[in-house]
């Protein structure tokens, strides 16, 4: 019997290693067919702080939604420095723990450390954790959480953008 996973993808992250990491760019649908293959996926939730008014990422937004992802999103916040700032680390881990009935393996696609003890947790419930990032993005305490790592790099063949 195929195992049933919940892909959940830190889209500022994946951006930020796609445009210093990388030198390429990600088709989602073809990152979510890659796991696929090995999996029934249950869902795919998409994460982003996204730029209000941004016509190119709304568009982008849209294909996702329809496309079957969960897009999950909140308007970037200017602070007082200057400095922007949207962060879904909370949503995101929210999101793992209250569905995890729904699946067996949770593939996240981040290399935060702030997920580690979330981890942790997913494991202690008997969940599989597979980290997906790539090695100069990825802390080692949550690689160490993870059962497995998956390097973007190794798999880009296979989900590059055409």
């Amino acid at each position: 019997m195929r195992r049933r996973a919940g892909i959940f993808i830190d889209g500022t992250n994946l951006y930020f290693i796609q445009k210093n990491f990388l030198n390429a760019k990600i088709d989602i649908i073809k990152f979510i067919d890659y796991f696929k293959k090995d999996y029934d996926i249950y869902n795919v939730f998409f994460y982003l702080a996204y730029k209000e008014e941004d016509e190119k990422q709304e568009k982008f937004l849209k294909l996702l939604a329809f496309s079957g992802v969960t897009v999950v999103k909140k308007p970037v916040k200017q602070l007082k420095d200057g400095t922007l700032k949207g962060d879904l680390d909370v949503d995101i881990a929210i999101d793992m723990l209250l569905t995890k009935d729904n699946y067996d393996t949770a593939i996240l696609c981040s290399g935060d450390s702030d997920f580690e003890r979330l981890v942790y947790t997913l494991r202690n419930f008997g969940k599989e954790v597979i980290c997906v990032s790539t090695k100069e993005s990825s802390s080692l305490e949550l690689v160490n959480a993870s059962d497995r790592y998956i390097d973007l790099k190794d798999i880009l063949p296979f989900i590059r953008l055409e």
